[in-house]
């Protein structure tokens, strides 16, 4: 990803999830505007795409033919990163952990905050649940991603 978002970050673009299917030989990439604001429309993903046909470091990674897909995240995108968290306090947010943290291990909420500890694996987020307040370890996440409210769209 380091090598994708030296590319990208310049132009405004941050790619916030890779996913290689090597079957069909695609390597997939979510990419959105840097502040996460509006979404990347399909000339974004055209100018991110082009951008990447010059990474040569990425080429040197994955031998051999492969086909380079740049998509939008989507409006239910996913979180990864303690910023793409940061830029979402306030919403409703799905989440999906390694392992149990008080006796759950997935839950949907309203992303309440984010105590930061010093380095980002030390941070902690706080979900207001239908089950009541749940926080846990950023480092105890395995997925997260925005949920939409598909009633009022």
């Amino acid at each position: 990803m380091a090598v994708v978002n030296a590319q990208l970050n310049s132009a405004g673009y941050d790619c916030i999830e890779a996913e290689w299917s090597g079957n069909d030989r695609i390597l997939r990439l979510f990419v959105d505007n840097l502040g996460g604001e509006g979404g990347l429309a399909l000339d974004g993903c055209v100018k991110a795409s082009r951008l990447l046909q010059e990474v040569t470091a990425l080429d040197d990674m994955i031998p051999a033919r492969y086909t380079l897909e740049v998509s939008s995240p989507g409006i239910e995108r996913p979180l990864r990163r303690l910023e793409h968290f940061a830029r979402q306090v306030g919403q409703t947010i799905q989440v999906k952990l390694k392992d149990k943290v008080g006796d759950r291990k997935q839950g949907v909420g309203k992303l309440l905050g984010i105590e930061e500890h010093g380095a980002e694996d030390e941070a902690v987020l706080t979900l207001e649940t239908e089950q009541g307040i749940w926080s846990f370890p950023l480092v105890s996440l395995q997925r997260a991603s925005l949920v939409y409210d598909w009633s009022h769209g």
